[in-house]
């Protein structure tokens, strides 16, 4: 009986882990689309010559490449973890959703900390 108790415990908290991770793709898109909102005229002037328009491009795409790479190791270390953790551990004994969940999470971090910066920088130092 203890076993099932442990199971549903984990059920129950990896469910929540998963609702949180929803949660957070939900904020990251609204972020995302309030920032390319704020930064879409700052990027009109760019392309009519405007030398901050033209830095801020250049630093969005500076920003989305090493968001990527900072993603792509992320999601590296914690998919290494996943199989080590698979490999280490008893049948039964390792969970599973649990570590998919870990691995989404790491993998949207860069994103999401890039995304509330430009948000906050955007909202706070209109030019």
């Amino acid at each position: 009986m203890p076993s099932t108790r442990k199971s549903s415990r984990s059920a129950i908290a990896t469910g929540a882990d998963a609702q949180v991770l929803a949660a957070r793709v939900l904020t990251m898109q609204a972020e995302a689309g309030l920032t390319i909102a704020m930064r879409m005229p700052i990027l009109m002037k760019g392309a009519f010559g405007d030398s901050h328009g033209q830095r801020e491009a250049t630093n969005a795409v500076l920003e989305k490449v090493s968001a990527v790479v900072e993603s792509s190791v992320a999601a590296t270390q914690a998919a290494t973890a996943l199989w080590w953790g698979l490999a280490l551990h008893l049948p039964g004994q390792f969970d599973l959703a649990s570590a998919a969940v870990r691995v989404a999470d790491s993998t949207l971090e860069p994103f999401a900390r890039r995304t509330r910066a430009n948000a906050a920088r955007l909202s706070g130092g209109r030019r």
